[in-house]
């Protein structure tokens, strides 16, 4: 028995949750000053690899979903509830009784208490009423007794505060293992439903697709880009659900998950445009995307080709060829046009013609997607928090005793008044000397 009320005591110790909160709020700092969830080689970049592992090993790159930080969220539940458990049954009779009689409570001598005898020309029923007048209907009476109870029903809501607060930690946890924080970039014209955590690279299933209808690059008069804006569809059964022009803080949330305009760029282009003409009839037959590699028909006499560029082109080569389907390589040429400010790129063969006129090049956005998984459980918990604490501190529980005694005759009383509140605010004791003030004047 020694050892388990040691052990209670230890749990529902205030000086264990000093501490607790203490421990939370530094490690939450350091979550705060390092930020969390980025990759790795974006640590390595800003601290170096020394100090990195350093990091990594003390878990300061995933302080919330470190085992020490879930430790003492833990503990710090336990503590709440042990010390709620212990004091409840005390605070259940404050409120509903069965209340201590006026000679226990003088005999406790609270120094919070105020304390005032007063003689009234009326007998005990007559001043009773006064009494009522004054305190409000009485919670406990007897001939001579009466038990007054202002606010009591405030008395819970430190455990109301302790709830939030079990509310808060558990939303905290439940966003940590739920929630993710992703990054993919989206080619233009194309879609995706897979993104990958930012953290470890690992894929993450979206439940919709994501498809990029389009990219735009706003600038200034003096060419410093002024916004970046992406219009996305989200698509759901093959349907599109929504659309939506996404850009630098103004992100879009759909389902739960918010997509953020995080980059741009353009891939390394891949196709190559080339132009075919028939030397022969002096006709342009077709205008080919070529990939690299890639087996096309030039729709003359039957030639197959391939598109293929130099692994190590020489300086001042061309560093692309054609080759045909016999394995026959065709060179690239210039043709100087006009001032050599537009020269032709060709590859001649027979009668076919190869131009070369650029390659095409596609934008990509990059965007950020993320999922806070449980934030509503940590709003619920922040908004009943600051309501019990508001209750809490702003709402005094005040008891009043009042011991009557009648004189022999029976037309006058003698009472004593003894009022204690649960905090000692200097404002119940200006609130007392007025009740006090006005009885007086009442009773004569």
């Amino acid at each position: 028995m020694k050892m388990l009320s040691k052990i209670n005591k230890f749990f529902c110790s205030v000086k264990l949750a000093i501490f607790l909160f203490i421990a939370i709020a530094a490690f939450s700092m350091v979550g705060t000053f390092i930020n969390q969830g980025d990759t790795t080689s974006q640590y390595r970049t800003i601290f170096g690899p020394e100090i990195y592992h350093i990091l990594y090993w003390l878990g300061f790159l995933n302080i919330y979903g470190s085992w020490y930080f879930i430790g003492l969220t833990v503990l710090l539940i336990v503590n709440l509830v042990t010390a709620s458990v212990n004091i409840f049954p005390h605070t259940l009779k404050a409120v509903f009784g069965p209340y201590p009689s006026f000679k226990e409570m003088m005999d406790k001598k609270s120094p919070k208490a105020a304390y005032e005898v007063v003689e009234s020309k009326k007998n005990i029923e007559e001043t009773k009423k006064v009494l009522n007048e004054k305190f409000g209907k009485p919670f406990s009476e007897t001939e001579t007794e009466l038990y007054y109870s202002k606010n009591s029903i405030f008395r819970f809501s430190p455990y109301i505060a302790h709830l939030s607060i079990i509310i808060i930690i558990i939303g905290v946890i439940l966003n940590v293992k739920y929630g993710f924080r992703s990054y993919t970039n989206i080619k233009v014209g194309e879609k995706t439903d897979v993104s990958y955590l930012t953290k470890n690279q690992k894929p993450v299933k979206l439940p919709f697709t994501i498809r990029l209808d389009n990219y735009q690059t706003k600038y200034y008069k003096d060419g410093i880009p002024k916004s970046y804006i992406s219009k996305i569809s989200i698509i759901k059964n093959h349907v599109s659900v929504a659309e939506k022009n996404i850009e630098v803080n103004h992100p879009f949330t759909y389902g739960g998950i918010t997509i953020y305009q995080a980059s741009y760029g353009h891939y390394r282009p891949t196709v190559a445009k080339l132009l075919i003409v028939n030397l022969k009839n002096r006709k342009l037959e077709k205008a080919v995307y070529a990939e690299f590699g890639k087996l096309y028909d030039a729709g003359i006499n039957n030639i197959k080709f391939r598109f293929i560029p130099y692994k190590r082109p020489k300086r001042g080569e061309i560093p692309f060829f054609i080759e045909l389907g016999n394995k026959r390589i065709l060179k690239f040429n210039v043709l100087p046009y006009k001032n050599k400010s537009m020269p032709l790129i060709f590859a001649k063969y027979h009668d076919a013609v190869f131009l070369y006129t650029g390659v095409k090049s596609y934008y990509y956005s990059g965007v950020e997607i993320t999922k806070n998984a449980y934030t509503s459980v940590i709003w619920l918990g922040s908004i009943i928090l600051i309501t019990a604490l508001f209750f809490s501190f702003f709402f005094n529980h005040v008891e009043t005793w009042v011991k009557l005694s009648g004189s022999k005759d029976g037309k006058k009383t003698s009472m004593e008044i003894l009022s204690v509140p649960k905090k000692k605010f200097e404002s119940f004791y200006k609130n007392f000397d007025k009740i006090i003030a006005k009885i007086k004047k009442d009773l004569g």
